[in-house]
């Protein structure tokens, strides 16, 4: 990703879209190197993989996102496609006028701001749905009444929430097709505490950030990065046998409607919690983020067909749960009944 520098002939025009980052992670502009290089390299990664399967003409060609960095909070102003000639072909002071078609460098009859422009607004509408539904869908089908045609281009998705959004056929394919951490870089600069703004418009600053804006919090983080759900190579809480009733305290990290699974925070793990009649997943998604205690009873056999032999982590059926105050003395983390 090209940063434009500051130079005597250098004249700011308007950005094509801003991913706009604010919080604890870059207070006053103070934000981990390491961190705000995979964030910057996440937003390349983003746009040119939706610019790839927009535009098959750019496969190959050696181009990269031309940017301008703000100061303050970490601001990435998207200005358009630096191509390996050296021009600078977007919104950017090498064009004469914004939206200016530069023949030589520009990709059928669109310009290249154009072509930026449908990236980010493909990735924000994937944002959208992947927030709404609580996970990346990559490639699998929805279930019968996650997706109702309302017309020939329009559909309505329901989540786990009974909450419904309506989405093109186009968009919702996109959906699709994008795979599981295509995003997960770009979001990575989330901590606790500081929130993501993604618009294929220009973000003036904090408090002008328009309301069509997509934005991922700290919470929302996890929708986009499966780390976590990775396979177990050894028996993890042996002591947490089949059907034995524990009560643990941790904290809720993540909530997946589709497969009615949320995640518990233990000891350095995720668990994963299986809400019952009497905890239902509706109720345990207020709770995203907190710290909580919950009766539980162990389930550690394995569902797979044919498997034999114990789950390599437990998982956790939720008989009961509720929500530790600040200040409040915390129990023992088992209590065998």
């Amino acid at each position: 990703m090209n940063q434009q520098e500051d130079r005597d002939d250098f004249q700011e025009t308007t950005p094509i879209g801003t991913v706009y980052v604010d919080g604890a992670a870059v207070e006053n502009g103070e934000v981990d190197l390491n961190t705000a290089v995979t964030h910057l390299k996440g937003i390349e990664s983003t746009l040119k993989y939706y610019l790839g399967k927009d535009n098959p003409d750019l496969v190959g060609r050696k181009y990269s996102i031309d940017a301008r960095v703000r100061s303050g909070s970490l601001v990435t102003d998207i200005v358009g496609i630096a191509f390996a000639t050296g021009v600078s072909v977007g919104l950017s002071s090498y064009a004469k006028t914004a939206g200016e078609q530069l023949a030589k460098n520009d990709v059928g009859s669109k310009t290249s701001a154009d072509l930026v422009k449908n990236a980010m607004s493909n990735a924000k509408s994937t944002i959208k749905i992947a927030k709404h539904f609580g996970f990346m869908l990559a490639g699998k089908n929805f279930k019968h009444n996650e997706a109702e045609a309302i017309s020939a281009e329009e559909i309505v998705l329901k989540n786990a929430s009974g909450e419904t959004i309506t989405v093109t056929k186009e968009e919702l394919e996109r959906y699709r097709n994008t795979p599981k951490n295509q995003l997960r870089d770009m979001m990575s600069i989330l901590t606790r505490g500081t929130a993501l703004y993604f618009n294929d418009k220009p973000i003036g600053g904090k408090d002008a950030i328009p309301p069509d804006a997509e934005v991922v919090s700290f919470k929302e983080k996890k929708v986009f990065d499966d780390r976590d759900e990775k396979y177990e190579e050894k028996i993890i809480f042996p002591e947490l046998t089949q059907d034995m009733r524990v009560t643990l305290e941790g904290e809720l990290t993540r909530a997946n409607g589709r497969s009615n699974t949320l995640g518990i925070s233990y000891e350095n793990r995720i668990l994963t919690c299986i809400p019952t009649d009497t905890a239902t997943i509706k109720e345990l998604r207020t709770m995203l983020m907190d710290k909580v205690r919950i009766d539980a009873i162990v389930e550690r056999r394995s569902t797979v067909k044919d498997a034999v032999g114990q789950l390599k982590k437990p998982k956790l059926r939720i008989i009961y749960a509720e929500r530790i105050e600040d200040g409040e003395d915390q129990t023992s983390l088992f209590d065998n009944q």
